[in-house]
């Protein structure tokens, strides 16, 4: 069997360092363990040969950022190309890359989520209130600006893209691992995100992998996700905020995440062939 990885930060060059970074680490994580695995050549996409290279496989690996509709796309033309795709088709990618529907899914499933709008920069919000404001389509912390004072809002910059406001919930920010198919979700561990705050951005500094064991509300609530998202397929992460009275899903990631890079060592599992066992 021939796989061909496509990662598109590595690939371009074009992003911020952090995330060329992450892309760099979940590429090399997938390098190893596909080296695990019998029977399986592997080909790493080079941009100027993705078009040539999509034809002499079996299947594709995308790894991208969702914004600019980047990941959707490449996952419409592996789709196009009828070879597999060994993530999540490009109509989930659609629905999980913007914010909002993924509130609008979210909150019609009765599932906890975070109270998500358009912003409105002529709009009067209650500078009492924390805020989060962010792209629709954003990945990971970039260009989310946190909004605590009637300070913070005179330094907000002019928004180049359509973005989201939502409140700020101070709580826990962890996130899940989880392999989903056919609208069935199976949790692989719980990780915890530890962030600062820099210049009113979100600046992500560690993950610890399988940072707690389930006690059972975790998989009940991916496969609530993966009901309201039947479309989603192999790895996806998910981000919570985690207050005492609540847990609330504040993204759904469909595609690797930066903490896939530490699973294999943190649980003896192999994502590759997890993925490929499906």
């Amino acid at each position: 069997m021939k796989v061909l990885i496509f990662e598109y930060i590595t690939a371009n060059g074009e992003a911020s360092e952090s995330l060329a970074r992450e892309g760099q680490m979940m590429l090399d994580a997938l390098l190893e363990n596909f080296a695990k695995l019998p029977n399986v050549e592997v080909i790493i996409a080079n941009k100027n040969a993705f078009q040539h290279q999509i034809k002499i496989v079996d299947a594709v690996w995308v790894i991208a950022p969702e914004f600019d509709g980047i990941l959707e796309c490449l996952c419409r033309y592996v789709e196009n190309a009828n070879k597999r795709l060994l993530t999540s088709p490009s109509k989930a990618v659609a629905l999980t890359a913007n914010k909002l529907t993924t509130f609008q899914i979210l909150n019609a499933a009765k599932i906890p989520t975070v109270p998500t709008e358009i912003f409105n920069s002529t709009q009067n919000y209650d500078q009492t209130k924390e805020w989060i404001i962010k792209p629709i389509d954003g990945v990971g912390a970039e260009n989310t600006f946190l909004l605590t004072s009637k300070n913070d809002w005179s330094a907000l910059p002019l928004l180049e893209k359509n973005c989201i406001i939502q409140p700020h919930l101070n709580g826990e920010k962890t996130s899940l691992s989880c392999i989903f198919k056919n609208g069935e979700a199976r949790l692989l561990c719980v990780n915890l995100q530890i962030f600062e705050v820099k210049s009113q951005q979100y600046v992500l500094k560690n993950i610890e992998v399988n940072f707690k064991l389930d006690d059972g509300r975790y998989q009940k609530l991916a496969s609530q996700i993966a009901l309201a998202f039947p479309d989603l397929f192999g790895y996806v992460g998910v981000d919570l905020i985690e207050t005492e009275n609540a847990c609330f899903v504040l993204e759904i990631n469909p595609r690797l995440t930066t903490s896939f890079v530490g699973i294999e060592k943190a649980l003896g599992l192999n994502v590759a062939e997890l993925v490929l066992a499906l």
